[in-house]
């Protein structure tokens, strides 16, 4: 692991199948215009998913849509998960069940619920808070410790969370009903903290990439169990907008994501790209502006700069004095 990196870089990064460790000679200084776009490419797509997800849920119920999103992203990962199966062992064989179930399950469907109800720019600053879940469940689980810093930066966004989920926030987001979409919003980012979590040693063991990708195929089973949510008809009546966006979280998001952000990791180094990921809830709530149409309040503003403030101060107090980043992946996620 190169020495500057941070601890909560390296757990988002897991979200997305980020590689565990990159060195980079200790003369690279800058990060060329290749690394670059790629990695920014990589950010807007992640940052785009509650946008795609918030407009595609509209016309097909959140079930049928992740046994379609997830399936076809399964199916193209397919060819980096099989390594992982032919050499798992049995112990190994259960994390990466959890892991599969955590990430593809506790995340992915009640995020998809909760866009339901929630304004895709509130999801998008909702999802921020990811590496603060991590470090609690880090430290309640493994003892990691943090500073001062850490947990003062990781109050400051819970009390972003506070606002954002707040009445002032939701108000004419339908009620009770936007205040159930936010629990469920952060309950998928609690369930990707434990995902992160597990999946860390097999990304150890087998790669990053690889163990993203089975954990993708592992947890995608279970939804093929409700394939029969697909009918026919319903499908037939869906725009070819929608196919455009679920072909977007699908191959774009997922694996187009995936691979780019790597790309951009392996030849810029960990630390300088994972300051892009900075720029992921600002595409979504610029994305939920531009194809949605949202119109931002002055408190879901308020609470989006406490979120990031708090993230940003809790990010960069860990690691070797180095620069931090926040995170937006299964991105498995939307």
């Amino acid at each position: 692991m190169a020495a500057d990196e941070t601890l909560t870089a390296r757990k988002r990064r897991a979200r997305h199948g980020h590689p565990a460790a990159v060195k980079r000679p200790a003369a690279a200084i800058g990060l060329g215009p290749g690394p670059l776009a790629a990695g920014l490419v990589a950010v807007i797509l992640w940052g785009l998913a509650p946008v795609a997800t918030r407009a595609a849920v509209a016309h097909l119920a959140p079930l049928p849509l992740l046994v379609l999103r997830l399936t076809v992203a399964s199916v193209v990962m397919l060819p980096w998960a099989v390594p992982v199966f032919r050499r798992l062992r049995p112990r190994a064989a259960g994390r990466l069940l959890a892991a599969g179930i955590l990430g593809l399950v506790g995340y992915n469907l009640p995020v998809t619920i909760g866009l339901r109800w929630l304004p895709a720019s509130t999801a998008g600053l909702l999802l921020a808070t990811e590496p603060v879940w991590v470090m609690l469940l880090g430290r309640v689980f493994l003892a990691e410790r943090g500073g001062t810093r850490t947990w003062l930066g990781s109050a400051v966004a819970l009390s972003g969370v506070a606002v954002l989920a707040g009445p002032g926030a939701l108000a004419g987001a339908g009620g009770y009903r936007g205040l159930a979409g936010a629990g469920l919003v952060l309950a998928g980012t609690l369930a990707f903290g434990g995902y992160t979590i597990v999946l860390r040693p097999l990304s150890q063991a087998y790669g990053a990439i690889p163990a993203t990708a089975a954990s993708t195929v592992i947890g995608t089973l279970p939804y093929l169990a409700f394939a029969g949510t697909l009918s026919g008809p319903t499908l037939a009546r869906l725009d070819p907008a929608v196919w455009g966006e679920l072909a977007f979280l699908a191959l774009g998001s997922t694996v187009a994501g995936l691979l780019l952000w790597n790309l951009a990791v392996l030849s810029g180094g960990t630390t300088r790209v994972s300051l892009l990921l900075y720029l992921e809830p600002v595409v979504s709530v610029l994305g939920a502006a531009a194809f949605l149409g949202e119109h931002l309040k002055p408190v879901t503003i308020a609470g989006g700069l406490l979120v990031m403030a708090g993230v940003v101060a809790a990010s960069s107090s860990l690691g070797g004095g180095g620069v931090a980043s926040q995170h937006g992946g299964a991105d498995i996620g939307g």
